[in-house]
């Protein structure tokens, strides 16, 4: 006789500070966990591991962009026609809450339930005893697994325990296992089109890491010994899956320039792209992987066009008290230049909150990744001491408060009092870094030092960042596109909302919601008109005025560390002498760009000969060198950009117009409207946005 077992396989979210799910319509990143468990529950199943009669099948939900089918589930269990399991898998600290709430539920109706992934697996290797949140689900009846599955006859002995009704409390890896012969997990295409690249797979090609970081939990859950799968059985897949139209990847590895396999997997994709695939990917590397040789340039023959690299902080005495003194903070902007000459994009992880941060330190760092370094894209995160690692072990046998809410180890709360930071000033820091960072300042800058086939994908990025870290508030990677908020999905600790009050709370989600996107739209369109022709010598000069700009500010600011004044002023005199060579020269290119802009930009540069010659008249003081970085920044570049792109000062206008109409509106003044003015200004803006479109979806997608 034939018995089933049907396994379904759930990635949880987490809940917001309101207590609502994070779900949206479309997600970010696929999870590598719910494949990695669907290919290999499939693999024991189609090898017979269970036995000749037993039919093994798999379901598989993702809590961020669907509604996991409780009550189907329940439903199935109940009817008794075969054995039913839930696996929640690859949780997270803050998704353990969220787990725990779906785990309950699932065990009140009898159904089997198993939880795994990073929380469970950080406290059962750490701690003698589970913690409190632990214990609360073992006390339901819910099976906890420790450790990578793919152990030998884990899996197999999992399923069959379920099968038969006999589930232990707990299962644990003896140690990690060899992943050479290990199922390569296959993504699935109706769990890809519920997100915004349809085409791009996450897959972990090894696991593990060398080095001995305080803040991180792999090393005491996958351990410090590099594993790796088969470099043949991952192109093979990704052959495969390139026929199904998967094109992209995010390699999950938290190190991959250390995996024994990365020449072999990068060769044999650099021969795939030859042969005419078109594949494109994203990794995770250490600040060192560029010293490696050959590394970078076949990661660049490979398809690499991002790498996110763990560089957490700019501040040599953080290194070293976070134990990775592998980072060399002085050689950042080496590393970054030398992924940029391969055509790469440069993403870092920074974390805020490091012992030695202080909220004027962490202003000046991040001004010097910004600047200085001069990464792509950047992370944020706010230190937190995750179960699992030596920071949390630590805190726990020093008797340090931690907050008891697992839900907000997200990395964008305050889970302990910082001694550096008073109450709420650091998650204010830590929102300012985003701010900063993402500001339509920085992102113009960035852009126009790309290349241009980093063009787009840069755009797209940085405007996503800016929606999520800094309107938001919540990681890029861990949001989505429109947000799904369902009224019963409300976490236990807080009173469900009658439909009105309910219907109040979405009114005013989709009103703050209208007012981001429509000021996103209109900065990130001035922003493309500032960055949109690179080889026009209008825009070549906005490039080299604005990295000139960025060396001084850092000059300026490390003179004022020291306190030389004398410094600072000559690079602001420097600056403001090379715009005015800059500005003249340019001013002689009138077959190029035009008698009027010619003209507007001599009168410009004899502005600044006018400014630069009162700046010398005066004594170097404090005083005056404030005053001329904000003749620099509000003046000088922002007028240059205006005169020489005469849409970036149409633009303008429009902005202050609005700004005007709807003050008046507040203040009741209708009948002193200019009609005129407000036809006008909706037809600029229609034709502005008309453009802009255009470009974006013929050029950008």
């Amino acid at each position: 006789m034939t018995r089933t077992l049907h396994v379904h396989y759930i990635v949880p979210s987490r809940y917001d500070d309101d207590g609502y799910v994070h779900r949206y319509w479309r997600g970010v990143v696929p999870s590598n966990s719910l494949m990695c468990l669907k290919s290999l529950t499939e693999d024991v199943g189609s090898r017979g591991e269970l036995g000749p009669e037993v039919d093994v099948s798999v379901s598989v939900f993702d809590d961020c962009v669907q509604r996991p089918p409780l009550k189907r589930i329940i439903r199935e269990h109940r009817r008794g026609k075969h054995r039913v399991v839930v696996g929640l898998v690859g949780v997270q600290s803050n998704q353990f809450a969220r787990a725990a709430d779906l785990a309950l539920e699932l065990r009140a109706a009898g159904v089997p339930v198993l939880i795994g992934g990073f929380h469970v697996s950080g406290i059962l290797a750490m701690f003698d005893e589970p913690t409190h949140e632990v214990q609360r689900v073992l006390d339901a009846g819910v099976t906890l697994v420790k450790g990578e599955v793919e152990a030998p006859g884990m899996m197999a002995e999992l399923l069959r325990d379920a099968l038969d009704d006999r589930l232990q409390p707990v299962y644990a890896a003896s140690e990690p296992p060899d992943l050479a012969n290990a199922p390569v997990p296959r993504p699935d295409k109706q769990y890809l089109s519920r997100f915004l690249l349809k085409n791009m797979a996450t897959l972990d090609t090894s696991r593990g890491c060398p080095f001995g970081c305080s803040f991180c939990t792999i090393i005491n859950v996958q351990g410090r010994r590099m594993r790796c799968r088969s470099a043949e059985a991952i192109l093979e897949s990704i052959r495969e899956n390139y026929t199904e139209g998967v094109t992209q990847y995010f390699f999950t590895d938290d190190n991959m320039s250390r995996s024994h396999a990365w020449e072999d997997l990068f060769d044999g994709m650099a021969q795939l792209r030859a042969e005419g695939m078109n594949l494109h990917f994203m990794m995770q590397v250490d600040t060192q992987a560029y010293r490696l040789p050959g590394f970078v340039k076949k990661a660049e023959s490979a398809g690499c066009d991002t790498v996110f690299v763990g560089m957490e902080t700019v501040n040599p005495d953080n290194l070293e008290a976070t134990g990775k003194r592998q980072n060399d903070a002085e050689a950042y902007a080496a590393m970054v230049e030398t992924w940029h000459k391969a055509g790469v994009r440069v993403h870092v992880g920074y974390i805020i909150g490091l012992p030695f941060d202080t909220q004027e330190s962490v202003i000046r760092d991040v001004e010097l990744l910004r600047d200085h370094v001069q990464v792509d894209e950047a992370s944020f995160f706010m230190l937190t001491p995750l179960p699992g690692s030596q920071d949390h072990y630590e805190m726990h046998q020093q008797g340090v408060p931690i907050d008891a809410d697992v839900n907000n180890y997200e990395s964008t709360h305050e889970t302990f009092r910082h001694p550096n930071f008073a109450p709420g000033s650091w998650r204010d820091t830590f929102h300012a870094a985003w701010k900063d960072f993402y500001s339509p300042e920085n992102v113009v800058n960035i852009l126009l030092r790309a290349p241009r086939k980093a063009y787009w994908p840069l755009f797209w990025t940085s405007l996503w960042y800016r929606w999520s870290g800094v309107f938001v508030r919540t990681h890029p990677m861990g949001t989505g596109l429109f947000r799904l908020k369902d009224r019963k999905a409300r976490r236990p600790e807080f009173p469900r909302e009658n439909v009105f009050q309910y219907g109040w709370r979405r009114i005013k989600d989709l009103a703050w919601g209208t007012k981001v996107y429509a000021q996103l739209f209109l900065e990130f369109q001035e922003i493309w008109m500032l960055t949109r022709k690179p080889d026009d010598p209008r825009w070549a000069t906005l490039a080299d005025l604005r990295t000139r700009w960025a060396t001084a500010r850092q000059q300026v600011m490390e003179s004022d560390l020291k306190g030389r004044c004398d410094v600072a002023a000559q690079e602001v005199r420097n600056m403001l002498a090379t715009a005015s060579e800059r500005l003249h020269a340019l001013s002689q290119e009138r077959p190029t760009i035009g008698k009027q802009t010619c003209k507007a930009i001599q009168h410009k540069a004899q502005e600044v000969d006018a400014y630069l010659r009162s700046f010398d008249m005066q004594a170097p003081s404090w005083a005056t060198v404030v005053s001329a970085q904000q003749y620099i920044s509000n003046s000088l570049l922002s007028g240059y950009e205006e005169v020489a792109i005469h849409y970036v000062a149409r633009r303008r206008q429009l902005n202050e117009y609005r700004k005007n109409l709807l003050t008046q509106l507040r203040k009741g003044r209708i009948l002193s409207l200019d009609l005129t003015q407000a036809v006008k200004l909706v037809y600029l803006e229609t034709m502005l946005a008309i453009r802009f479109w255009v470009t974006a979806l013929t050029h950008g997608v």
